[in-house]
Parts: structure tokens; sequence; C-alpha cells
């Protein structure tokens, strides 16, 4: 072998030797930023309020700009008059939601209290879009590929967290928002949103005081107190999510009015009619069945009936797209 290539000793040798000042200044520097374990840096966050862009029960939500970064976020604040329980609830969100990485799930940047008004507030990555909820009032139709693809993020949110053994427990329209990348407009990327009410698989680590989430889209173990959660119960609700992007009525769209614990009852005792009787009559029959049978497992009354993960709904949703 000719050419053979010198030691790197040997070519650190040849440079030119840097004057002993220079030296001594940079170690002085550089003693001068090493941190120690324990010592705290402190930053102030300066969030320019730009407009309201929602508001709930418990809190309001901004389109904040932050100039230290050159961005938008949307800025989370809690309401004033929320009880105590409940504000832990929205602390505990932010730690777990900020812990994530996932692309289809927001990042949440920081939390913190004003110390002026003392409202507590989280920020989190600011999107661009709608969410199906606002999608399905519109009664935009949804291309069945690109709702097919729409499910199959979710489910690839649903199977991260699964995985780490937190159930959702608000899974719905209103918390699938889909946006667009900036740079290609035909790619949608979907964001399951809002943690406000998600549990612990494992039920030692949490006791529930009261039952919590939106009635029309809870599974039956989700309407009694302290009921056994798992993946399956994120499946019941995407089930239904589902059922209503096909189709434009939920399931018990005739009841929807009716008092919460009734609807309740529905969800654990009374089998709704199937997608296929309120489907596109033009559509393939074997598509219709199939897509019957997807809903009829994802909404089992048992959740043993239930299909047994996300990964398991992912691959017979997708199965959807081969039906001819």
């Amino acid at each position: 072998m000719t050419g053979q290539i010198p030691k790197r000793s040997a070519h650190r040798a040849t440079l030119t030797v840097i004057p002993r000042s220079v030296t001594e200044s940079a170690r002085e520097l550089d003693e001068a930023t090493e941190l120690a374990a324990g010592v705290e840096v402190f930053q102030e966050k300066v969030y320019e309020i730009v407009d309201r862009i929602g508001e709930g029960g418990m809190g309001k939500v901004y389109r904040a700009y932050e100039a230290n970064m050159d961005r938008y976020v949307a800025l989370k604040v809690l309401k004033l008059d929320v009880p105590e329980p409940l504000r832990r609830r929205f602390r505990r969100e932010a730690v777990i939601a900020a812990n994530f990485s996932h692309p289809n799930l927001p990042r949440v940047l920081d939390v913190g209290t004003a110390p002026d008004t003392q409202l507590q507030w989280m920020t989190m990555e600011y999107l661009r879009g709608r969410d199906l909820g606002e999608i399905i009032d519109s009664g935009t139709k949804v291309a069945f590929p690109l709702l097919v693809d729409m499910v199959d993020q979710t489910l690839n949110a649903l199977d991260y967290i699964h995985t780490r053994r937190i159930a959702h427990c608000d899974v719905k329209p209103d918390n699938i928002f889909v946006t667009r990348d900036p740079y290609n407009r035909r790619i949608v990327t979907i964001k399951l949103i809002d943690f406000g009410i998600f549990r612990h698989m494992d039920p030692e680590q949490e006791v529930q005081r009261e039952i919590s989430g939106d009635p029309r889209y809870m599974a039956p173990e989700l309407t009694v107190l302290n009921g056994p959660v798992d993946g399956r119960t994120d499946l019941y609700s995407l089930g239904i999510t589902m059922y209503e992007c096909l189709t434009g009525a939920h399931p018990f769209e005739e009841w929807l009015d009716v008092d919460a614990n009734e609807l309740l009852r529905m969800h654990c005792e009374v089998e709704p009619p199937m997608p296929s009787t309120r489907l596109d009559p033009a559509m393939r029959p074997r598509l219709a069945q199939a897509i019957d049978s997807v809903f009829a497992q994802a909404c089992a009354k048992d959740p043993i009936d239930r299909f047994a993960n996300a990964l398991e709904m992912k691959k017979a949703v997708a199965g959807l797209l081969d039906v001819t």
C-alpha cells in the first residue's frame, strides 16, 4: 500500500505553536463556564399574546410569540377558579407530555406560574390546521384513503403511549388535530392532543375520585369509578371516532341530547347501528362489511372482544384498502 496516511500525532506536530497568553486566556474562559453538578441556571420566559385560539371548561389557549426563539407557541392557561385537584392534573399533564417524543404527539415546551397573577400555564408547539371535530361539523367529506391514513397515525400515537402504560382516556374527533407539512402541503400529519384526563394503566398509581370524559366517546369501563383501563379503552373511542368520520353521524346520533348518564348506559348496554346502515349506498358491499367488522371489534362492550392492541387494529384498518 503506497501513500500511507501519517498518524494524527504527526499532523499535530506540524501545527503552528499557539502563544501562551492565548491558551491561558482560553483556559480561564473555559473554567468560568464550567458548571458543577447542582448549579442552577435561570432563564426568564417572555411570551407575547397574539390571539385566543380556544377555550374549554378548565382553561383557555392562546397563540403567543416567543421572541427569544423567534417562534409561535400555543399557550394554555388554567382558569383561576379551577379546584386544586384539577390544578394538580394540569401540572401532571404538562410533565407527562413533555417527556413524549413522537411525530404524532405535540411537543410540550415549558410549564410555569405567572408571579403577578398566579395563572398556571404551559406552552406547546403551535399547530396550524384544524381538528377532526371541525372537519366533521363542516360536512367535509374525507377521502377514504386519507381517513385510513389519519386513523393509522392516531394508532401510532396510541401505541407509543400504551407501551408507556398510559391511556389517553379522551380520544375523540376534537382531540385529533390535522396539520400539514409546511414544505409539502400534500403530507398530512395527525397530532393526538389534550392529555388532561389521561390515566396510568397501573391502578395503584392513582385513585380516581370522579368520572371524567366526554360521554359521547367513553368506553364502558370509563363509565364507572376506577374502572380498569388499558390500551383497548382508547381503541373503543377511536372506533366511535372512525364511525363519525365515515358516516358523518355518531353511532348514537338520535340520543345525543339525552342525559349524560343515559348516554353512558347506552355505551354499556345498547348495540348501535352498524356503519354500513349510514354509508353511501354506492360503496362496495364487501368494503362496507369490512368496515362493520372493524367497528364491531373496536367497539365491543367487553374489552376482551376488542383488538388486543393498537398494532392489531392498525393491521385491520390498513386491510380496508385491500378490500375489493
